[in-house]
């Protein structure tokens, strides 16, 4: 091997691990496709709803996009890391642009202000595991995959706490 040649991203350990969370945001998916096209007018009626049925679809075709990038052999860490950030970068701005779209209407609406400061909260931990994740993984540390994990897991939940939730609003 020569001096330059990249480092490569060894996510061996951790292969099974993203198949199957890989695996499970595909399958919800494809679960959330069928729930929103049960209740479309309700939800695509509402600003609130349609935007969380978007960021429930978005967020797990996300973790279909991660998990397989880091599925691929040989994949050099700087690669990877840089892939991760995209993704990361895309949250980063999705979030800004939802508080600034949506933030007095999320205050208002009828739930508990507990309810979304813990959803946000879980969020922004979320986020900041996928953007530190991908940056470690640049610097070629192992950590990085233990980041992107505990990203993957809170993406993963908040997905299917959004479906949850908007199925359930929706049917009342």
């Amino acid at each position: 091997m020569s001096e330059n040649a990249p480092v490569i991203a060894d996510a061996s350990g951790w292969q099974n691990f993203y198949l199957m969370v890989g695996g499970a945001a595909a399958a919800l998916t494809g679960l959330i496709f069928v729930a929103v096209s049960l209740h479309t007018r309700s939800i695509m009626g509402n600003e609130l709803y349609r935007d969380r049925a978007w960021a429930s679809v978005a967020s797990l075709i996300s973790q279909v996009f991660v998990a397989g990038a880091i599925l691929v052999p040989t994949q050099p860490a700087v690669a990877l890391g840089i892939e991760i950030e995209l993704v990361a970068l895309f949250w980063v701005y999705r979030t800004v642009w939802v508080i600034r779209q949506f933030g007095p209407s999320m205050r208002t609406a009828d739930r508990p202000s507990s309810r979304w400061q813990l959803e946000w909260i879980e969020w922004l931990i979320w986020l900041a595991a996928l953007l530190a994740g991908g940056l470690v993984v640049i610097f070629e540390s192992e950590v990085g995959f233990d980041l992107l994990a505990i990203a993957m897991v809170g993406m993963f939940l908040s997905a299917v706490w959004n479906a949850w939730v908007l199925i359930s609003e929706v049917a009342d």
